[in-house]
């Protein structure tokens, strides 16, 4: 009877003491973190107040992509108002009129000139034929074959017509200045001096016997 007694006191004792543990598990736990975690403060995090996890319209807001009804959420235009730049209309310019004509400087009626001539290999279509080529001021141009509309007399040995059928440069009203380029067969015509040789010869040129 007596170990009896003694188990049932210490069963009592012990009871005694863990009884106001059990009640304190047993109590609700305080809300204040789960409401602080619920309500987050929008002045530290301007995104916290309108994130959602997993709600796709939210992350657009975030990451700046409209959603269905425009931009949404913390972003603006900062009051600039910006706008698309405005569009251009370019037409084209016309400047000037009609393509300038080259125009042959009239060769002299009459008189004549004399300097020194050259030689040169030919004028295209006019290749084998005696024909010469003035400085422009003396109405060099270039006339297509067969026919030239210009003929002067070049005497230097001997005297022979020749068409001018080309315009040369020849430096002229300078000191170094020719007053023709003849083709070889034009050489020929006036000068029997090798022109390899000699390379210029002296002429008198007369004007006025086209």
């Amino acid at each position: 009877m007596r170990r009896a007694a003694a188990v049932t006191i210490a069963s009592a004792l012990l009871i005694g003491v863990f009884a106001p543990l059990v009640v304190g598990s047993a109590t609700a736990p305080d809300p204040t973190p789960a409401a602080l975690l619920a309500a987050p403060d929008a002045t530290s995090n301007p995104f916290a107040a309108n994130l959602s996890r997993g709600a796709a319209s939210d992350r657009s807001v975030l990451f700046g992509r409209p959603s269905a009804g425009g931009l949404t959420g913390g972003f603006d235009d900062l009051g600039l108002g910006l706008q698309s730049p405005p569009s251009v209309v370019m037409k084209p310019t016309i400047i000037g009129g009609a393509t300038p004509q080259i125009v042959a400087r009239p060769a002299p009626t009459s008189g004549s000139v004399s300097g020194k001539a050259s030689w040169y290999c030919c004028t295209r279509g006019w290749r084998g034929q005696a024909v010469v080529a003035l400085p422009a001021a003396l109405g060099g141009h270039y006339d297509a074959a067969p026919g030239a509309s210009l003929y002067v007399i070049i005497c230097a040995d001997r005297c022979a017509r020749i068409p001018v059928v080309d315009t040369c440069g020849c430096h002229y009203g300078t000191a170094t200045q020719k007053v023709a380029d003849l083709s070889p067969e034009a050489w020929a015509a006036i000068t029997d001096r090798d022109r390899f040789v000699s390379g210029v010869v002296t002429v008198t040129i007369t004007f006025g016997t086209s």
